[in-house]
């Protein structure tokens, strides 16, 4: 009898514990849906303008900057080159977890990973629009102190080897539903890179206005070699669905 009262009991900690976990990770989902809509994710019909500026470590050749314009819808994103001028041109389509590359005189797009290097720190899965929560396992690993404001912190672990990072460390402010800064790190949770965001940019959804993120600056864990990318004129538009098609990419 105190054997089966004990197993009962067993058997309702572990569901306890099982259904705790369901939460936590409902409610690392939410935050990271939320998160991602100041930068571009599940947004319809959105363009913006991105200046990539590189500072490489001591001794590095110059990195010249980039101009993109980016074009995002709630599944797939092309950001178009328009400098440096032995750049401009190429453009790089996003569709779910696909990513091609193309630019003048190539015969056709090529498959391209979103973890190839842009310029300087940046990957190419960097100025795409940020869809983590389709990209990522998300759970909630507590709160932390960033700065003058309480973050929570969350663990993403990569659904697919077409993510862009392996595994993410993301802090998200409790008050504003931002994400402040995240490490990017490999499998064996080595850090490569850390990224801090700022949201100097404002957005009216159906009379709402959000946050859309201003500056992303991107570290290198070993050396002081950065990049920052600035955003702006930030709009909505309407976006024919045929520029999503990698076969007009061309």
């Amino acid at each position: 009898m105190k054997s089966s009262i004990a197993r009962i009991f067993f058997l309702a900690a572990a569901l306890a514990a099982f259904l705790a976990d369901v939460a936590l990770a409902a409610d690392a989902g939410a935050l990271l849906k939320n998160a991602d809509q100041a930068r571009g994710g599940g947004i319809s019909g959105l363009v913006w303008d991105v200046h990539a500026v590189s500072v490489g470590a001591p001794g590095d050749d110059p990195v010249p900057d980039h101009r993109l314009q980016v074009k995002a819808t709630m599944t797939a994103s092309l950001a178009e080159i328009l400098e440096p001028p032995n750049s401009k041109g190429k453009k790089l389509l996003q569709v779910d977890r696909n990513m091609w590359m193309t630019k003048p005189n190539l015969r056709k797009p090529v498959a391209i990973s979103p973890r190839l290097r842009l310029t300087g720190q940046a990957a190419i899965g960097d100025i795409a629009a940020t869809n983590y929560a389709k990209d990522y396992a998300a759970r909630l690993l507590g709160e932390e102190a960033c700065g003058d404001e309480t973050c929570h912190v969350l663990e993403l672990t990569a659904n697919s080897r077409r993510s862009t990072y392996d595994r993410v460390t993301y802090w998200v402010s409790k008050s504003r539903g931002l994400a402040v800064k995240a490490d990017f790190l490999t499998p064996s949770g080595k850090r490569l890179k850390s990224a801090q965001f700022e949201y100097g940019n404002t957005l009216s959804i159906e009379g709402k206005k959000i946050a859309f993120v201003s500056r992303m600056i991107i570290t290198d864990a070993l050396s002081e070699a950065c990049t920052t990318l600035e955003y702006s004129n930030i709009r909505l538009r309407e976006i024919p669905a045929a520029e999503f098609d990698v076969a007009n990419l061309q």
